[in-house]
């Protein structure tokens, strides 16, 4: 544009907050985070089959409460029942992982595998939030986050299968515990993006997101 005195222009400068670069690696630190929280959000990273490990489907407790009060109680239980399978056996599905998973910290090891499984879904949830946060809070964030992501994959094998043991001995179970809790394969693309993540994020601190 051109002041008023027409011997001079008025120039216009524009500066981005982030460059291309600091751009793409954000993306990219966000596509990993999603992997990394879906793959444990969607139990494929440690999957538990709670009946195997001892623990009563609090829908079963219901259906066999409505099985005892008549007629009407049968149909109600033959309902619960029959939506239960039009969605797959997910029906009340928080509900019923809350109380199963209630049951299944009755032991010192029950306790551990779901706690476990819970910080295997809140270090990820905060990787993906931090994109949210102000800097410089969301680039330390990130670090942390995704460090402890990082640990706590790579350890699940390993614990996992330790914990599964214990957890046999102290309910006096045989092969049924190994059966109940499982690591799925979806643990080495998540350990894989962990380090990914957690790499871009030590990138990140040096420059001081200086791109």
């Amino acid at each position: 544009g051109r002041s008023h005195h027409p011997n001079r222009v008025l120039s216009l400068e524009f500066k981005l907050k982030a460059s291309r670069k600091l751009s793409m690696i954000k993306a990219l630190q966000l596509l990993g985070s999603t992997i990394m929280f879906l793959a444990a959000y969607m139990r494929q990273i440690v999957s538990v089959d709670f009946s195997s490990a001892g623990a009563t489907d609090s829908l079963t407790v219901i259906q066999n409460m409505l099985s005892n009060q008549g007629t009407f109680g049968q149909q109600g239980s033959y309902f619960l029942n029959l939506f239960n399978q039009l969605t797959g056996g997910s029906l009340w599905g928080t509900y019923r992982y809350a109380t199963n998973s209630s049951q299944m910290m009755n032991s010192t090891a029950g306790t551990m595998i779901i706690l476990w499984i819970f910080l295997l879904m809140i270090a990820p949830a905060f990787c993906v939030l931090s994109q949210f946060f102000r800097e410089p809070y969301s680039r330390h964030v990130m670090t942390v986050a995704s460090l402890i992501s990082t640990i706590s994959f790579t350890l699940t094998p390993t614990l996992m299968n330790r914990w599964v043991i214990s957890y046999a001995v102290q309910n006096q179970m045989s092969q049924a515990a190994e059966k109940a809790v499982q690591v799925g394969g979806m643990v080495y693309p998540a350990i894989i993006s962990a380090v990914f993540v957690f790499i871009l994020a030590i990138y990140r601190e040096i420059k001081k997101d200086e791109f």
